[in-house]
């Protein structure tokens, strides 16, 4: 297999930002009932590891954010979020998650 072909069948940024998504919602969970700043985020994400800029991390925050899964609040320099109750569900298990947020499987 050559190595176009295998770029081709693994789209490593693709699989890194669903990861981001999931890595975001589960710090939110551990963060509840008060939520946390992206800093703290960040941290969660840097300790992984997992490869993420701040610029990215607000980009999926703002995503997850239209879909209704995070209460954002982005007005101060330093951003902070929380989970709604729908991403609760979701980090929980009792919802479906969306098809681009990298949850593992329930075991």
């Amino acid at each position: 297999m050559t190595d176009k072909r295998l770029d081709a069948l693994i789209d490593t940024a693709r699989a890194e930002r669903e990861y981001l998504r999931w890595v975001i919602l589960s710090a939110l969970w551990h963060a509840r009932p008060y939520g946390t700043t992206e800093t703290v985020i960040m941290g969660a994400c840097r300790d992984i590891p997992l490869r993420a800029t701040g610029d990215q991390l607000r980009a999926e925050l703002r995503s997850l954010a239209k879909r209704g899964l995070v209460d954002l609040q982005d007005a101060a320099p330093i951003w902070s979020a929380e989970l709604t109750p729908q991403g609760e569900a979701v980090v929980d298990y009792r919802a479906e998650a969306p098809t681009d947020i990298a949850r593992p499987p329930r075991w």
